[in-house]
């Protein structure tokens, strides 16, 4: 399946008057509105070849592969606005527009993805005869988009809390990042962390998560680009600082949980009793942290289990049976014993675990592991732990194992558990945060990384381990500049990077859903990947005008991009006027060339002569240089042309080496 071609009739201010988009699929449309109905003529797109973007052998095909061009606010993340604008539950929180989608599946009639008309006929003609067919829609549920941008551009909406929950932007990261972190313990200092410090907690986290990952060690990154790691991490430990009231939490599990809490809270009051009994700064510390750590499961499990009152008489724990035990033990051990014992009981069946065997043992287990490590003056504090790479990445996986048992607390217990998709509301953040110490990246590595970490997040967080949202067999990808900050090197990559690797993160989902990708580019280099019916173009002359999307058949648009010629680029596709040099250098250029053509005004000479030496295009400057003879009868062409002979002799002795 692939975006074929989307008609929009009018548009809440972009488009003034009706726009069809082609997206380079088996055939260029063309459409016609007759009292509301929309007819469809198409054409053979004689260069369209099945599969070609399609780089690996995964079941998670790319299907096909759009880049939108234009002048700044010519309407590229408008135009991204309208497609993704089927796909979100409340349509109206985007700009409105009147629209049609069509879509291609090989081999059959296009089907209809979006109508905003009356019917649609696709009228035929062929050598035999002319026939109108009239079209169906029955693909909105398979397919959905997702959206990435790396700006930060202050959108809000107040009439729509979540306008799009496959929204991966800067914009919606920050959001999501940030929505709790007032809720969050304060540091060991009692003073809160900043926003600043909170996004980057979150941050690094994804980024870890990623570069740890499966789909990192099988190289399909590494043979594109040089991902960089993070070295000396430091985890910082915290949970929410504010303890609900036990309104909803099961009444049998409420004694036991409040005896670990007092546990916990009573032997870390007794830390100078450890120290008095010989014990180092650091191994205090480590006792501190260790209890603390206690105390932020607990309030995760507290803010948990009052989400809602599901089960609040459906508790089970058997306290009366493990009194003599639980009196004489830790705060960890006691923890242990609900972790094993605790269930939820529906109706007259036997208990269900709340917890999997061992999660939550081998998780403290590893904690408490690192923390005995941490030996060294500033290695470890009441909630901070530097420890080796390999402890940290270690330790945040066994997180995810244990968030995802938490937060699948209330969807688990369900007979139809496996169909249902968990509540938002329902998901618990990480108490340990993690941040790279040391270490350093160039803002085009952080965001390469960024890109990359945001889409495994969203996928591997809401698709795969959690079912936060449904799935869908077909993802459109639409990614507005997201090659922003990329070097020029990274740049010849981009298409190919795309095409490379997205389709491993889609095929780690369970239905290996097929994919297509949308961009939004100012990058020359980037389009030369891309045949040139897959380059979708638009024009506005000037912000008082209109934007017009040149369809393939108009003479404005621009003819060629794929391997072709990088000045053409720039000089077609993105509408650059007048000449391809800065407009400094071409200012200078030109009064230079005003002052050769005046007369007089011999004082200014020195200086002129030293601008047409500075050109570096041989031409311009012996061109420059003529001029100037003409007009100071010096010799200065002589010395231009020299110094050109002298550098091309450089080059021919390079290219003997």
């Amino acid at each position: 399946m692939r975006l074929a071609a989307v008609y929009i009739e009018d548009h809440e201010y972009i488009f003034k008057e009706p726009q069809t988009i082609n997206f380079g699929g088996q055939y260029f449309y063309e459409f016609e509105n007759v009292d509301n109905n929309i007819i469809v003529r198409r054409t053979l797109n004689e260069k369209f070849i099945i599969d070609f973007f399609n780089l690996t052998e995964l079941q998670s095909k790319v299907t096909n592969l759009n880049a939108i061009v234009g002048q700044n606010g010519a309407g590229k993340s408008t135009l991204l606005d309208v497609i993704r604008s089927e796909f979100i539950e409340h349509k109206y929180a985007l700009p409105q527009s009147n629209s049609l989608f069509l879509v291609e599946i090989d081999g059959k009639h296009p089907l209809i993805l979006r109508n905003d008309f009356k019917k649609v006929f696709l009228h035929e003609t062929t050598p035999q005869n002319t026939y109108q067919i009239e079209l169906k829609k029955g693909v909105t549920k398979k397919s959905q988009t997702i959206f990435y941008s790396p700006h930060y551009d202050y959108k809000y909406n107040p009439n729509f809390d979540d306008v799009d929950n496959h929204d991966i932007s800067f914009d919606k990261i920050v959001e999501e990042d940030l929505k709790e972190f007032r809720e969050k313990d304060t540091n060991e200092n009692g003073r809160p962390y900043s926003a600043s410090q909170e996004l980057l907690f979150k941050n690094s986290i994804r980024q870890i998560t990623f570069l740890s990952s499966d789909l990192v060690r099988k190289q399909i990154f590494n043979d594109l680009f040089e991902l960089q790691g993070h070295y000396e991490p430091i985890l910082h430990f915290r949970g929410y600082n504010i303890r609900e009231k036990d309104w909803n939490t099961p009444y049998q599990l409420r004694p036991i949980l409040k005896t670990i809490e007092e546990k916990a809270e009573k032997e870390s009051s007794e830390w100078h009793v450890y120290r008095d009994k010989g014990a180092t700064e650091p191994q205090v510390y480590q006792y501190i942290l260790k209890r603390n750590v206690i105390k932020c499961i607990l309030s995760l499990l507290n803010r948990q289990m009052e989400r809602r009152n599901s089960f609040l008489q459906e508790g089970f724990f058997p306290y009366d049976e493990l009194k003599e035990q639980i009196e004489t033990a830790s705060a960890y051990d006691t923890l242990l014993l609900f972790v094993k014992h605790s269930g939820i009981k529906l109706k007259a069946t036997k208990p269900q675990s709340i917890f999997s065997e061992g999660v939550i043992r081998i998780f403290l287990e590893k904690i408490y592991a690192a923390i005995e490590k941490a030996d060294k003056e500033d290695s470890v504090s009441n909630t901070t732990l530097q420890t080796s790479t390999e402890d940290a990445i270690e330790i945040l996986k066994l997180q995810r194992q244990f968030l995802n048992e938490l937060n699948s607390y209330y969807a688990k217990f369900y007979k139809n558990k496996d169909e249902l998709t968990i509540e938002e509301r329902e998901k618990i953040e990480e108490f340990i945060n993690y941040r790279p110490f040391k270490r350093r990246m160039s803002s085009g590595e952080g965001a390469l990384l960024n890109f990359y970490s945001r889409i495994y997040n969203f996928l591997n967080t809401n698709l795969k381990e959690l079912k936060y949202r449904k799935l869908s067999n077909h993802y459109i990808m639409l990614l507005d500049e997201a090659d922003l900050t990329f070097h020029i090197t990274w740049k010849k990559k981009y298409v190919k990077a795309l095409l490379s690797t997205l389709p491993y993160f889609f095929d780690e989902l369970e239905n290996k859903p097929t994919l297509e990708i949308i961009f939004t580019t100012h990058d020359p280099i980037t389009l030369s990947d891309l045949p040139n019916a897959n380059v979708i173009y638009i024009e506005r002359l000037d912000y008082n005008s209109p934007s017009k999307i040149l369809d393939f058949n108009n003479k404005r648009r621009p003819l060629k991009t794929f391997g072709a010629n990088i000045s053409d680029l720039i000089a077609d596709s993105f509408f650059i006027e007048d000449s391809l040099i800065g407009n400094f250098a071409f200012d200078k250029i030109q009064e230079t060339i005003k002052w050769l053509n005046s007369k007089g005004n011999f004082e200014s000479k020195i200086y002129y002569k030293t601008v047409i030496k500075l050109i570096d295009e041989p031409i311009i400057q012996r061109k420059l240089a003529e001029m100037y003879d003409d007009k100071t009868k010096d010799n200065f062409q002589a010395d231009v042309i020299d110094e050109q002979i002298k550098k091309l002799q450089e080059l021919r002795k390079r290219l003997g080496k």
